[in-house]
């Protein structure tokens, strides 16, 4: 009989307290069946039902800060033909098997009216990836990787129904499938990357990368958007180009710097010849070859273009195997002086990361608005000294994105806790294609369940440190100081070869991370080691600062030309060496694979009455359970990560042993036992 006065006395432990969730009977439920032909075997995935006001297309406007319709999102396993699915109730708990919605959690607070409804499945494909993590994810196809209605997936039709607010159920079906575009099924890599017949101007290449297919264990291609100058002629190899790399979203058939969608440019481009204006003269086109990536990812529209511990070694792919072919088959020079990266956004950070890290590959960037460069401010968020990522110290709502009114006021869209509880809608453990779960994808380790170690809880915004930590390699102000004057001697590298803008009113508030960026390195290497430019009230968008386009390419030209070898200011050899490259696949896999996963993983340990709980992957919250003779002593208690438990019982003799339940979003439920000891 154990003893009732026994206290559960250890250290960083509290009694657990988990209330009740409150429950009632669905009001609402969707019931989905799939059709013959639409699967061809068992499936798993993730549906997305969407309600839109009567008569308008649910798809038509699914943007966070404008959208009309609700959201509702959930997980589904085993799905087949003959099943049917149930998308009722939710309560925010169980995000990983229960329903999700925006703006509202539950389907019951769906309010009363006339709706548009149409569901959506994103098919999920189990790969096992080189280092052995295993995840379940949507492979896009020449789609750009959307969220949702992506090509190839399947849908319902729309369906008009008038909610009474008493308990009724809507029977829906996939019957269709979204086919893709420019397919005909023979291309080389399938729909992959997308398919596009060459102009006189813009040509198209895709390859299948060795490099990223033997990570993915699948076939991965990868391709460009090539843009070749006025007067080019590919047999004339004694006239070669400097190249421009424009990163972006993906690009699908345009050209770069908007080439193709501006009559304009699209018209001087073709004809060789600038036109005059008021204030400049009639002038020859750039002769620049423009080249644009075409890398959709089962995470994201692109990859960013580095080496990432949850994506794979897309930067290799691309500056190891795509740029080598392109420059086999174009006239270009291939020199690091004659490559700029440019781009603005996501761009803009995959512009400067890939100067950063290859420093030996391309000569300067001409970044625009780019993602977080320090994450102190990751947009809003003090990243690494803030406890939760949704709310400020004082209880306020961190805002994600903000506009100017005609007055110059500042007008707020959306907080982060929207945007993020916005993206659980379209996926759970970073898979809604969505910008914060990319961030996580890319600048994240592998979690222990093999998908992100997400940096906070996508529904409290409670900000997980340790996983924090694990960015530190994608900060790039860090990774720049940081190896400011060793082997890699990155401050007299890069000095002179990064050229930054922003507006100081963008709506992502990408100002912050570019400013703490220049404070650190201005630190370092005084005021001009870098170039940055800032606008009063300028917000997001447009080109590197704010010029004309020809202008801009202008300034690129004359850049090439001075730092050539017989120009006013050649690049040196010594600032190209590959001493310098960083986010090498071997450190990038070995800081956030399977293994560093597995590595920060123990169980808990006794020593003496002492009991360390092991160590769990940051966010697993933790429920202990002493075993005294075998047998279940006291009851369960919640303990902190870090912490040690003290066994204070009055047994005085038999064996002793602790087990600690871990449990987190997005995880399985795991129970692991300390060794044996003795009280």
């Amino acid at each position: 009989m154990l003893s009732r006065t026994l206290v559960n006395a250890l250290l960083c432990a509290t009694v657990l307290a988990r209330p009740a969730v409150p429950r009632q009977a669905p009001n609402l439920s969707v019931q989905i069946s799939v059709a013959e032909g639409i699967l061809n075997s068992t499936t798993d995935g993730h549906i997305q039902v969407l309600f839109a006001p009567a008569g308008t297309d649910p798809l038509d406007d699914t943007d966070v800060t404008s959208s009309p319709d609700y959201f509702f999102g959930q997980n589904v396993f085993g799905l087949a033909t003959g099943k049917t699915v149930i998308i009722a109730g939710g309560d925010g708990e169980s995000t990983d098997f229960g329903v999700w919605g925006w703006p509202n959690v539950s389907i019951d607070e769906v309010e009363p009216g006339d709706y548009t409804v149409q569901a959506f499945l994103n098919p999920y494909e189990k790969v096992t990836r080189g280092d052995g993590s295993t995840v379940s994810l949507r492979f896009p196809c020449g789609d750009g990787a959307p969220g949702i209605a992506g090509y190839g997936t399947p849908i319902t039709g729309a369906v008009n129904f008038t909610i009474t607010g008493e308990s009724q159920q809507l029977d829906l079906v996939f019957n269709n499938i979204t086919a893709p575009e420019d397919f005909t099924g023979s291309e080389i890599g399938g729909c992959q990357q997308g398919n596009y017949e060459d102009t006189d101007f813009q040509k198209y290449i895709k390859i299948r990368s060795t490099i990223l297919s033997d990570w993915w264990k699948r076939d991965v291609y990868v391709g460009a958007n090539v843009l070749i100058p006025y007067g080019y002629d590919a047999n004339d190899t004694a006239t070669r180009y400097p190249v421009v790399y424009d990163q972006g979203h993906w690009p699908g058939s345009d050209g770069a710097l908007s080439y193709s969608s501006n009559t304009n440019i699209s018209y001087a481009w073709n004809n060789g010849t600038i036109p005059a204006t008021d204030s400049t003269p009639a002038r020859d086109t750039p002769k620049l070859i423009i080249v644009t990536f075409r890398h959709e990812t089962p995470w994201y529209d692109d990859s960013y273009a580095v080496n990432t511990a949850n994506l794979g070694p897309w930067g290799d792919a691309i500056n190891n195997e795509l740029i080598p072919h392109i420059d086999n088959l174009f006239n270009t020079i291939a020199e690091p002086y004659a490559r700029i990266q440019q781009g603005g956004s996501t761009g803009g950070w995959e512009s400067i990361a890939s100067l950063i890290y290859r420093p030996d590959l391309f000569g300067a960037t001409f970044t625009s608005y780019p993602d977080s460069l320090d994450f102190h401010r990751h947009q809003d968020i003090p990243l690494y000294d803030n406890a939760n990522a949704y709310l400020r110290e004082n209880g306020s709502s961190i805002v994600s994105i903000r506009e100017l009114d005609e007055n110059g006021t500042e007008v707020v869209l959306a907080t982060v806790a929207q945007e993020n509880h916005w993206e659980l809608t379209y996926g759970t453990r970073s898979r809604s294609f969505q910008q914060w779960d990319i961030w996580n994808a890319v600048f994240g380790a592998q979690g222990y369940n093999g998908y992100p170690l997400e940096p906070w809880d996508k529904v409290t915004g409670e900000i997980y440190h340790g996983a924090v930590e694990l960015w530190k390699p994608f900060d790039l102000s860090n990774w720049v100081t940081s190896n400011w004057d060793n082997e890699l001697n990155l401050g007299e590298v890069l000095e002179g070869r990064i050229f930054v803008y922003v507006g100081l009113a963008d709506n992502y508030f990408l100002n912050e991370g570019v400013q703490q960026f220049q404070a650190r390195v201005e630190e370092k290497g005084g005021v001009g080691w870098a170039n940055f430019t800032y606008i009063e009230g300028a917000e997001h968008g447009g080109v590197y600062n704010l010029l004309d386009t020809w202008v801009y390419l202008e300034l690129l030209q004359q850049w090439f030309e001075d730092h050539a070898p017989d120009g006013k200011t050649p690049l040196s050899p010594s600032v190209t060496t590959s001493a310098a490259v960083g986010n090498k696949w071997k450190d990038v896999i070995a800081h956030g694979g399977r293994e560093a996963a597995i590595a920060r993983q123990a169980p808990p340990k006794i020593d003496g009455r002492k009991v360390s709980v092991g160590r769990w992957d940051p966010g697993v919250k933790l429920e202990a359970q002493w075993y005294v003779k075998g047998k279940k002593y006291g009851k369960p208690f919640a303990v902190e990560q870090g912490c040690d438990v003290e066994f204070v019982g009055k047994e005085k003799k038999g064996s002793l042993q602790l087990a600690v339940t871990g449990r987190k979003r997005g995880y399985v439920t795991e129970t692991r036992k300390s060794n044996v000891g003795s009280c």
